[in-house]
C-alpha cells in the first residue's frame, strides 16, 4: 500500500440523517466522477495518461466530464448490455461547442460492447482503467477474471475502481430494509466490508508485483457513526514505473498474444481539434496586438501632452508570460514592429480619425446626422418594425 492524496483535496459530504434516510450533498455519483476526475489529472502523472477505458460505462455519464480532459487522447467505452449502449450513443456527440471552441489534442472514442473479464485486442496499450460501482454487479466467475484481465493482460498504469462499503449499510438500514437480495441494488450480486475489499486489493498486488494500491472514501458518515467508514470504498492502483519507481517484473508483449479476440465495434468518433502551427513569436505578437488595442480604449492611460497611451511594458509582460514571453522577446517584437518603448513604457500612436469622429459626431449627434429627406414613404427601412 501507498499513502494517497487527491490533488485538490478529499470531498467533503454534507452527511444529513432525515426522517426517511440519509443524503449526501454532493451526491455519492458526483463524488465518484470528481474524485476519478481529479486522479487522472494528478499533476504527477497526467501527462503520461493518454488512453482510458471506462468500463460498464452504461449511460456514458463520467464521459461526459472526461471528454474536457484535454491529455485524454483515446477514451474506450466498453459495457456488456448492448441495448444500454445503443439507447446512449448520442451521449458521445461533440457537442456545438466542441466545433466553436475546439481542443488543443485529437480525441478518439469508440464505444464497444464486451466484458471488463475479457482481453480484448482494444484494450492493448491503454493507460488507464476506470471501473465504477462495475465489479459488485458480476458474478464470483466473472470476478475472478477480472485482475488477471485487467493486471496481466492490460498492465495499465493506473486503475480506479469504486464498490459500495456494506459496514455502511447499518445507516441506511435504520430507515428501510435493504432489498430481498440483502444489498442495496437489486442487481448487485456482492457488497463487501472494507477488509474484504482491502484483502481483494492485497491479493492483486501479491500476484502482480509491479502495483501498489491506496483506499479512499466516499460519503462521509453522519455524526456519531465514524466507524463505519465509507458510503463508497475507492481503490487507485498506480503501476511502479509511474512514479519513477523499478518494476519488478517484466511487462508482457500484448501483441505476442495472436488469439485474443477483439470486443464488438458499435460506434466510433474523432472530436475536433485545433492545432496551432503560429512560431511562439507569432503567438506571443497576437496577445501583443489585443493588449495594445484594449489598452488604447481606457482615457485613463492616455497623455494628451504626447498625444498618446501609455501601457507599461511589465503590465504587458505579466500579460503574455504564460505563452513564453519574455522580456527580451517583447523588446524585439516591439522593435521589430516599429513600437515606440520609452521608460518603461509602450506608447500607443493616437489616431487623429477615431478622435476626430468622435468629437463631430457624439459631441453633435444632431449635426452630423444623414439627410434623409429623399427616402420614400416605403423605404427598406421600414422593414425593421
Amino acid at each position: 500500500m501507498f499513502s494517497y492524496k487527491l490533488p485538490c483535496g478529499s470531498t467533503h459530504t454534507d452527511t444529513n440523517m432525515t426522517d426517511t434516510g440519509v443524503t449526501f450533498t454532493p451526491r455519492l455519483w458526483e463524488q465518484r466522477y470528481c474524485t476519478a476526475l481529479q486522479i487522472l489529472q494528478d499533476p504527477r502523472w497526467a501527462q503520461k495518461i493518454k488512453s482510458v477505458v471506462d468500463f460498464g460505462c452504461s449511460e456514458m455519464r463520467l464521459f461526459q466530464l472526461m471528454r474536457r480532459i484535454e491529455t485524454i487522447e483515446k477514451i474506450l467505452e466498453v459495457d456488456i448490455d448492448e441495448d444500454v449502449l445503443k439507447s446512449n450513443l448520442l451521449f458521445i456527440r461533440p457537442l456545438v461547442a466542441d466545433f466553436i471552441r475546439q481542443r488543443k489534442n485529437p480525441l478518439h472514442v469508440d464505444v464497444l460492447q464486451g466484458s471488463v473479464a475479457e482481453s480484448s485486442k482494444e484494450l492493448q496499450g491503454i493507460d488507464a482503467v476506470v471501473a465504477l460501482e462495475l465489479i459488485e454487479h458480476v458474478y464470483d466467475d466473472v470476478l475472478n477474471k477480472i485482475p488477471s484481465n485487467i493486471f496481466g493482460f492490460m498492465q495499465p498504469k493506473l486503475v480506479i475502481i469504486s464498490t459500495p462499503n456494506s459496514d455502511y449499510n447499518v445507516i441506511f438500514t435504520r430507515f428501510k430494509p435493504l432489498l430481498s437480495n440483502g444489498f442495496r441494488h437489486h442487481d448487485h450480486k456482492f457488497e463487501w466490508t472494507r477488509e474484504q475489499f482491502k484483502s481483494w486489493c492485497l491479493e492483486i498486488v501479491a500476484k502482480y508485483p509491479n502495483y501498489m494500491f491506496s483506499l479512499l472514501g466516499l460519503g462521509d458518515p453522519p455524526e456519531g457513526y465514524t466507524t463505519v467508514g465509507h458510503a463508497t470504498q475507492m481503490v487507485i492502483f498506480v503501476r511502479k514505473d509511474l512514479l519513477d519507481m523499478p518494476l519488478l517484473t517484466t511487462l508482457i508483449d500484448q501483441s505476442a498474444q495472436a488469439e485474443t479476440k477483439s470486443y464488438k465495434l458499435l460506434h466510433s468518433i474523432d472530436f475536433p481539434f485545433f492545432v496551432d502551427k503560429r512560431t511562439k513569436e507569432e503567438i506571443i505578437w497576437a496577445e501583443v496586438q489585443f493588449e495594445l488595442s484594449r489598452w488604447s480604449i481606457n482615457d485613463d492611460t492616455y497623455d494628451s501632452a504626447l498625444r498618446v497611451y501609455k501601457m507599461p511594458i511589465s503590465y504587458l509582460l505579466g500579460r503574455t508570460h504564460l505563452l513564453g514571453a519574455t522580456q527580451d522577446i517583447l523588446d524585439e517584437l516591439l522593435k521589430g514592429n516599429n513600437k515606440r518603448v520609452e521608460n518603461g513604457f509602450i506608447l500607443i500612436e493616437d489616431s487623429d480619425d477615431d478622435r476626430s469622429i468622435d468629437e463631430n459626431y457624439w459631441d453633435n449627434p444632431i449635426e452630423s446626422e444623414p439627410n434623409t429627406d429623399h427616402l420614400s414613404d416605403h423605404s427598406e427601412c421600414e422593414s425593421w418594425d
